[in-house]
């Protein structure tokens, strides 16, 4: 597979960084992948397409714009089926509910189960995302993570045997390390005591194969959730793909327009099946461009994806852990990591990195928590409230210096020259300590 021609596609990678100080504009390395990605022109163009020719609202519409809009979206959960191992979705007992955000699918997940008897058990690995939405709705313990950084799955059979769990919600792919838990693995021991599994599966998506399985086999992934901004599509369209009889057993999302099949004055009648769920008008440009760009990552391949990305993270965590003075978190096995590293240079705050990385490089990276705070911290051995608390320096009474690492994470469209250029100017700023 020719990757320099699929770079060619993407019109991002022709940015250059400009400076307000006059200094020579920098080419774009984005490295900031795990956060938001860029859509290729196919992408583009089908989307540019769809708004100034085709795009009307979907459903209940008999005029041609509205029909031709509504069977392009709802292709699209076809696309998804097919994409995480499913033939035949409507026969394979799961069905897409499309959303905003990963975040906000999985919240219709916890919505789903927030009546049903017993716990929630997330990971100390979760994006708050995956977390907070379930201690909102009833305690929620959380499976314990090991000193590499992988969880520890003794934990997670002690809580899944102890702890009246209902629902284990976990992480596809770090976006911390890069960690990729064994998912199915963890799904049959839940499924082994009664239990559903929801799969954030965000990170993942876009880098590495998922796969679903039948409903009847014991490794099956009940939910899994994903958005089209980290799967180089345009925001603002997202899924939450599961058990069709989970679906229907919960009260809607949110009662609305498209939710029911008839209102009176007295009484409402919910609609079965996505609409239940499926408040007011949903993202729909977003929605079918979410499945253009699927189509693009299958055009290329999900293997060839991962075994591209996979050659960059290899050269790139070597590089850094031979450069002293950084310290990179997660002792992980390349097999069981996507393309994201988390690091931090010794006496330089993680913010003033990951700026002089833009401003001397032009490299795009992220820096903080990355909305992981238990992980982040854990892996920086800041283990209580009060030493969190004490490493936080007020400045001004606003601001606040807190503690956190920088992370460069890959996607399609990176190359060789780009990671070595990355170590180069990672190497620069050491010497500057």
């Amino acid at each position: 597979m020719d990757f320099q021609k699929i770079r060619e596609q993407f019109p991002i990678t022709r940015t250059m960084i400009k400076h307000d100080d006059g200094s020579k504009p920098l080419q774009l390395v984005y490295m900031d992948h795990a956060a938001s990605t860029h859509a290729p022109k196919p992408v583009l163009d089908k989307y540019i397409e769809l708004m100034e020719t085709t795009y009307a609202n979907v459903h209940r519409g008999e005029h041609s714009l509205s029909c031709w809009s509504t069977d392009l979206f709802e292709q699209v959960p076809d696309k998804i089926g097919k994409f995480v191992g499913i033939k035949d979705l409507k026969n394979s007992g799961n069905q897409v509910v499309f959303s905003s955000n990963t975040t906000s699918s999985l919240d219709l997940a916890s919505h789903l189960f927030a009546e049903k008897g017993g716990k929630v058990l997330s990971t100390l690995l979760e994006h708050h995302s995956n977390d907070l939405t379930h201690r909102s709705r009833g305690p929620t313990p959380h499976i314990d993570i090991l000193e590499d950084g992988t969880l520890n799955l003794d934990d997670y059979e002690k809580k899944l045997d102890n702890d009246n769990i209902k629902l284990v919600a976990v992480t596809a792919g770090s976006n911390v390390t890069g960690y990729m838990p064994p998912i199915h693995k963890m799904a049959k021991m839940a499924h082994d005591r009664g239990a559903k599994i929801l799969i954030d599966a965000a990170q993942r998506l876009a880098h590495q194969t998922l796969e679903v399985k039948p409903i009847e086999h014991p490794e099956h992934l009940d939910f899994i959730a994903a958005a089209g901004h980290k799967t180089y599509s345009p925001f603002g369209a997202s899924f939450l793909l599961g058990d069709v009889e989970i679906f229907d057993e919960a009260a809607p999302y949110i009662p609305s327009g498209g939710t029911v099949s008839l209102v009176t004055e007295d009484a409402a009648f919910y609609l079965t099946g996505p609409d239940r769920h499926s408040y007011g008008t949903p993202n729909i440009a977003g929605s079918i461009a979410f499945g253009d760009s699927l189509d693009f990552l299958s055009n290329i391949g999900i293997d060839k994806v991962r075994k591209h990305e996979l050659e960059l993270l290899k050269v790139m965590l070597k590089g850094l852990q031979e450069i002293e003075g950084v310290i990179t978190y997660g002792d992980i096995p390349l097999k069981e990591r996507i393309g994201v590293v988390s690091f931090n240079i010794k006496n330089q705050y993680h913010a003033d990195v990951s700026h002089d990385l833009d401003k001397i490089g032009g490299i795009a990276t992220r820096n903080g928590c990355f909305c992981a705070h238990p992980y982040v911290l854990r892996l920086l051995n800041v283990l209580d409230n009060e030493e969190i608390m004490s490493q936080m320096q007020v400045i001004e009474g606003k601001e606040v210096k807190r503690p956190g690492a920088v992370r460069a994470s890959i996607g399609v469209y990176n190359t060789r020259e780009e990671v070595d250029h990355f170590l180069q100017t990672v190497e620069t700023l050491v010497k500057k300590s």
